[in-house]
This record gives structure tokens, sequence and C-alpha cells, in this order.
């Protein structure tokens, strides 16, 4: 399965840099990571819960960066296993200016084996492409924060100051957004486009009749 596209960070490429090597941010940023250190200049231990449809289980693995080119990117080698299956991936990471803003470009080839595996190659897709969007648009509002600190303390303070950490989404809440994201990238996918107002509207029927349903259980 390959993973690859590019993303635009309104933020210069030095400051980007120090948020891609800063395990507490890429932490908070990446969905469903519950912990990453760093074990030696550019080797991290993390753990990672992971759900694809009806398969959820928690990852436990490595994560080792070769390649530093600084300002510029970096290879990366992943490997984590659990009780749903295992997954690894590898490829590069690269900066490039444009104007005032920094370009992500991210190739990278995974394999996914296990329980986790079995819901179908489709689902994994739109699961990935799910969590990287959401990775990155975390990764920008960090950044986002860093520079907004930096312009109020001065580059050097800010420079040894801890960037406060987002709200953070409980377990249930990031499943839901997930999932809610995975069905709109499958809909994109499946559904041709003069056949998706019908989808909306008979979505909305149907929540309108669970509603109904709930509301009569209750007693209303």
């Amino acid at each position: 399965m390959k993973l690859q596209g590019t993303y635009t960070f309104d933020a210069p490429r030095e400051r980007v840099w120090r948020a891609l090597l800063d395990p507490a941010i890429l932490a908070r940023t990446l969905p469903g990571c519950e912990k990453l250190e760093r074990v030696g200049e550019n080797n991290y231990l993390g753990v990672l819960n992971v759900q694809v449809g009806p398969v959820k289980g928690q990852f436990q693995g490595t994560l080792v960066l070769t390649d530093v080119r600084p300002l510029e990117g970096y290879h990366m080698k992943l490997d984590g296993k659990g009780p749903a299956g295992f997954m690894n991936g590898e490829g590069d990471l690269r900066l490039t200016d444009a104007g005032g803003s920094t370009v992500l470009t991210y190739d990278i080839d995974s394999q996914v084996g296990g329980r986790v595996a079995a819901v179908g190659q489709r689902l994994l897709e739109s699961s990935s492409k799910s969590v990287a969007r959401q990775g990155l648009e975390g990764l920008a509002r960090e950044i986002s924060a860093m520079g907004e600190s930096e312009t109020a303390m001065g580059e050097s303070e800010a420079a040894a100051a801890p960037i406060p950490p987002p709200a953070q989404l409980s377990q249930t809440e990031l499943a839901a957004r997930v999932a809610g994201d995975v069905a709109r990238d499958m809909a994109r996918d499946l559904v041709p486009p003069e056949r998706r107002p019908w989808l909306i509207v008979g979505a909305l029927l149907t929540l309108a009749v669970i509603g109904l349903m709930l509301a009569r259980a209750c007693g209303f």
C-alpha cells in the first residue's frame, strides 16, 4: 500500500523542520498516538491505537530516521506489531520552499498483516488517507502556535519554551472523526458525482428515522 502526497504549511522551513523532529508535537498530532519518545539521536519508540472498520488494537513499534538532511528531509522506517497484526512502512519526507510557505512531500510504502488487513484494501487505503490528513492538519496547527509564540516572545526565547498542547480528543471522539472521514473518502471513490446528492438525502432520512425511534423509546 502506497501513501503519497503533499501538504503546504504557512510557515518557514526551519519551523516546520523543528516540528517534524519533536516527538512531543508528533505524538499530539498523530491520531491514535498514545506515546512517542526519543531513545536515540534518530530513533523513537511509540504506542499507536489503531481502528480500521470493526478491527481495533494497539501497536507498539519503532521509528528510525536515516539519511537526515537538515531542513531538507529524511528517510523513515516504521515497524509495529500488536494483537491485531503488524504494520511496517518505509519512505521519504522532503521539504521545499514555496514563497513564504513550506511544502512537505511524502512518499511511503507500507504493509499491513493480521486481522487488521482482513478489512480489505480499499478501507485500509481510505483509513490511511484520513489519518494522514488529520495528522498533517494537526501538525499545521502546532506549527502555527509555534509561530505565534515566537512572535510574542522572540526567536531565542521561543526555541526553549514548550508549546501549549491543544485540546486532546477522547478515543471515542477520535474514532468517530476517523470513521466519518473514511466514509466520505469511500463515498468519493465509490459513488458517481451525479448520485452523491441522493446519497446525502438518504443518509439524512435514515438519521431522521433513527431519531424518531429513539424519541419513542424514551417516551417523548
